[in-house]
């Protein structure tokens, strides 16, 4: 399994043709690999930057593709050729972009493309099957059948991905959002295609993992699926919202999507049904520029990947693949492999069987080339299709490496005194290319699989075979050879059965001849082949025997096969052998879940495959799904054990692990839920912090903090007309009784702009939303208990576009929010008294809540614009503000004056301001002159004769001082004269200065 390429072309440089090599292109510098790798590349013969997937036959050659419509095929330490020329439409980065092969290749003989298709005078997407030509080595692809097509809109970002499943039943395909690509920095909701909303809608095939069959119907499994429609595109649906993606089968169970962002971030994410991944109004943990204002784009919850990159000038992920094998490091086992074409990077990231990560991107590698594709050798190892080199880099562990064997043939012409060598049954444990030297044995060497060779001479000769694996590990053999006289024969008597189920007996016969000698005697050997998938074989002796016949058991194991060799020699030591192999009678094994889930079958976790009949398989469901669910039973025995060993019956086996989520778990353990929410809706989902599952009567959500708890009623509809989890987040309480009024309410986690939240709702009220710092000051009031009450909104905006407010039911309350202010309540009479104002326009927003005075008589509340509003039983609630406040402050509130008895207030004439208070039985003033910068008190018997005289009318006008002590009493000035009282004999005199 694999994911594929980049459509960026890469810039052009020389491709490397020709023998196996181990450098980088001269373009790239030199690669920085961990401890032990090496990178063994192999040609492709595409030009330098149109190299855009490749895919691995069974016999460890490889199909490769390029943008401009060729298809060539490299076989194993062999040179490229071409086998296929495809029409294509190459506007823009469009191109022939993706290749698979079916896992039933060697009997179906099935590839599949992906590319744009020239269509009259424009072009549509198709994905297509082809069969390949030839008995052995792909020669061409014939016989095209389309499987999906769909119009192109745009020159980028189109069909991308092709992957077959491994059950070989159905395909996987990545398309992009085909929409047309601006600049971030510029990009505003008016300007941005707004085709690309189209990857939200499951109705569309653009911004998509498709799953169909292989006739391109949707498949009953998948979310969204129309059994009147299976052809739909909503049908064929599996997840939704991705710009650029390119798809990963895990062979262990899951799908895991890259994709390449635009303005902020790459990201990586575990693929689930029914989910959407939301592109274009995120991408990765960030909202986009232009489209993130867009009402489509409104209250759009997103779930975090399990790996973003920073999107840069030189950072571009192109999907990656997991490492299954085992001659990897203990560190890369299971862990999936991320290449970044911009970069030059390959990086590791894991997550365990829950979906969790367990090792954030890690870069490993470096100056790797340009790499468009990743995908998995026949061993293993994990490889990359460098564009820029056109060519394919195996990334290999050289400390595990094994030496191949060295086996030859040789068969003489006598009258030529030539002699053919055939080194076909040399091989590599680890299935990689092998180079192949000859040494005669008069003097001359040779190179090649197979060659012949003509003696002067016909005397007896050594002749010796070389071979030596990539990694130069060399393995040596040699036989007598007579160029003069025929060499012996042996007649290999196969067994009527060509494959074979475990335990069966595998008989053969053979007779050994030589035309000098007569009849000779013939020796066997059968070796175990043992070959698991993606890692190297183990080849160990099973049986040896001497005679015409020959039987043996066939292995009672997996991947094996059985190669029998027969071998006679004459009188002087010249050999002649022949092999037969035994291989395994297989049917199909699979083991799904009901959930996305790494479900082994063996020791190498291949959740779908070929195994030998009669055999016994070891199956474990992990505890937890990828998606967070649990565990249940196996559908066909009902057994709760989630370790089982079946034996492979020969008509194939297919299985099913069934998961439960928390959400479904209580909802089926609990039947009065079941009433109250009614029946499912759709599938579950993965959005912002959890799960939801929506019914016909409400919602349940998850998350690993709170459990599973619903959402329902007027609640319910007030959440969602407010963008539900995207607004508030996900609930963390069921809902509760309120401790007043017979009141409902549900908490949430909160909103990316909320905080923690709830919504409260009475009969008489409905429901109201409070969140945030508002919500946490209200909670200080002992909510809806205390002496606010319930709220009668929700978190508005003010009229001033500044603060946020609640309103409360008890008191004429209200919480008042600004981000220089924050939260704070007023209610009752100080709250009418700041209406009758103008709420926050008069003097802004209450800095205190409604607080006590100090002497246990009053309330008060501050506000930001230098303004307070005081209240007494006796005195009611007035305002006081400026200058005037400042000297009230300055004399110690109520307790140097009392409390307000008026509003600050013009005087006639509008020369200043003042205001009244009453402190016991006297009152008191503070006057403010207009064109100064202070205010002045004037108090008790002074007051009296100022007011007498006609307050600032009269000829003294306004005060310029505070009340001072004199040795004889008090005075206040004025501006014209002044007031002194006399503490002795209570006099009270104004004077001129």
């Amino acid at each position: 399994m694999r994911t594929r390429r980049s459509l960026i072309v890469s810039a052009a440089t020389t491709a490397l043709l020709g023998t196996v090599v181990v450098t980088a292109p001269a373009a790239h510098a030199a690669p920085a690999l961990p401890a032990g790798f090496a990178l063994f590349d192999a040609p492709t013969g595409h030009q330098a930057g149109d190299l855009t997937d490749a895919a691995y036959l069974p016999d460890g050659s490889a199909l490769s593709t390029g943008r401009l419509g060729s298809v060539h095929l490299t076989p194993l330490g062999g040179q490229p050729t071409q086998i296929a020329s495809l029409p294509v439409s190459t506007t823009g980065s469009l191109g022939l972009t993706g290749i698979a092969v079916a896992p039933d290749f060697a009997t179906s003989r099935a590839v599949y493309t992906t590319r744009a298709v020239p269509s009259g005078s424009s072009a549509v997407f198709r994905l297509s099957r082809w069969k390949a030509g030839g008995s052995d080595a792909p020669t061409s692809l014939t016989e095209e059948s389309t499987v999906l097509e769909f119009p192109v809109t745009s020159d980028s970002k189109g069909i991308q991905d092709v992957a077959v499943d491994p059950s070989g039943a159905s395909l996987w395909v990545a398309v992009g959002d085909n929409a047309a690509v601006r600049s971030p920095a510029d990009a505003t909701k008016d300007n941005v295609d707004k085709f690309a909303l189209r990857a939200l809608d499951p109705a569309h095939p653009t911004g998509k993992v498709l799953r169909v069959d292989l006739t391109g119907r949707g498949l009953p499994e998948n979310p969204f699926y129309e059994a009147a429609s299976p052809l739909s595109w909503k049908s064929r649906n599996y997840v939704s919202g991705l710009r650029d993606p390119r798809i990963a089968l895990d062979p262990r169970g899951g799908v895991v999507v890259t994709d390449i962002g635009w303005s902020a971030r790459h990201e990586v994410d575990l693929a689930f049904p029914g989910q959407n991944l939301k592109w274009p109004c995120w991408e990765g943990t960030t909202r986009t520029p232009g489209y993130r204002d867009t009402p489509e784009c409104k209250n759009v919850a997103n779930a975090a990947p399990l790996g973003e990159t920073v999107h840069g000038t030189a950072d571009t992920l192109v999907g990656g693949v997991p490492y299954t094998g085992i001659s990897y490091p203990e560190a890369f086992r299971g862990i999936h492999f991320v290449a970044n074409k911009g970069a030059q990077t390959l990086s590791t990231l894991g997550f365990d069987g829950g979906g969790t990560v367990t090792q954030p991107l890690t870069t490993v590698a470096s100056a790797i080339g340009d790499a468009v594709s990743v995908l998995t050798a026949p061993n293993g190892d994990i490889v990359l299709a460098d564009a820029a080199g056109a060519k394919l880099r195996r990334l290999s562990y050289k400390p595990v490496n094994k030496a191949p064997r060295a086996a030859f043939t040789a068969t003489t012409d006598p009258a030529t005194r030539t002699v053919s060598f055939d080194a076909s049954t040399s091989d590599d444990p680890d299935r990689e290319a092998l180079s192949y030297q000859w040494t005669f044995g008069d003097g001359t060497t040779g190179t090649g699989k197979t060659v012949s060779h003509p003696y002067s001479a016909g005397d007896p000769v050594t002749a010796t075979l070389t071979v030596t694996d990539p990694h130069g590990a060399p393995a040596s053999i040699s036989q007598t050879v007579v160029p003069a006289e025929a060499s012996p024969t042996v007649e290999l008597l196969p067994p009527s059965p060509t494959v074979f189920s475990a335990g069966e007996s595998v008989s053969l016969g053979a007779n050994g001849e030589d035309p000098g000698d007569g009849p000779l005697t013939v020796n066997w050997r059968a070796d175990r082949v043992h070959c698991p998938r993606n890692a190297a074989c183990e080849i160990t002796q099973l049986k040896t025997g001497t005679g015409l016949t020959f039987s043996l058991s066939f292995p009672n194991e997996n991947d094996t096969r059985v190669v029998i060799t027969s071998t006679t020699a004459n009188g002087r030591n010249v050999l002649a052998s022949k092999q037969y192999t035994a291989n395994p009678r297989q049917a199909r094994f699979s083991v799904v879940g009901n959930h996305p889930a790494r479900i082994k079958i063996g020791a190498n976790e291949d959740a779908g495959r070929l195994v030998t009949v009669g055999t016994s398989v070891l199956i474990t469901a992990p505890a937890t799904s990828l998606d967070a669910a649990k565990f249940v039973k196996w559908a066909d025995n009902q057994s709760t054990e989630p370790i089982r060993q079946v034996t492979m019956p020969g008509g194939g086996l297919g299985l099913r692990a069934d998961y439960q989520t928390p959400i479904e778990k209580r909802y089926a353990d609990e039947a009065p839920l079941r009433a109250l929410l009614g029946t499912p809706v759709g599938s579950e989902l993965i959005e912002g912090d959890g799960h939801w599952q929506l019914y016909t009567s409400g919602r349940l959500y998850w998350t690993p903090l709170y459990g599973v708890k619903t959402v329902s009623g007027e609640i319910l509809t007030k959440y969602v007309t407010l963008g539900a989890h995207a607004f508030l987040g996900s609930p963390k309480t069921d809902e509760l009784v309120a401790r007043a009024g017979n009141g409902r309410y549900n908490d949430f986690t909160g909103g990316p702009t909320t905080g923690d939240g709830s919504i409260y709702w009475t009969s008489s009220i409905g429901a109201m939303a409070i969140h945030g710092e508002i919500r946490a000051k209200w909670m200080e009031t002992d909510a809806e208990n205390g002496p606010l009450g319930f709220p009668t909104t929700d978190e508005v905006g003010t009229p001033d576009g500044v603060g946020r407010v609640n309103h409360f039911f008890r008191n004429n309350a209200s919480i008042y929010w600004t981000a220089a202010t924050g939260a704070h309540f007023l209610k009752g009479r100080i709250w009418q008294k700041w209406g009758s104002l103008g709420w926050e326009t008069f003097f802004g927003y209450p800095t205190t809540d409604e607080m006590a005075t100090p002497d246990g008589v009053g309330r008060y509340n501050h506000f930001s614009t230098n303004g307070s509003i005081y209240w007494s039983p006796s005195t009611d609630a007035f305002e006081i503000h400026g200058a005037i406040r400042d000297r009230y402050q300055a004399l110690g509130w109520q307790d140097g004056l009392g409390y307000p008895i008026t509003d600050e207030t013009w005087v006639p004439g509008n020369g200043g301001k003042y205001n009244h208070f009453r402190q016991g039985g006297f009152d008191h003033s503070i006057y403010w002159r207009q064109g100064t910068s202070v205010a002045w008190e004037v108090k008790g018997s002074i007051r009296l004769r100022w007011r007498d005289l006609g307050w600032e009318t009269s000829y003294l006008g306004f005060p310029i001082s505070g009340e001072y002590n004199t040795p004889t009493g008090k005075r206040s000035d004025f501006q014209n004269g002044y007031i002194t009282y006399n503490a002795t004999t209570g006099a009270i005199e104004d004077r001129r200065y």
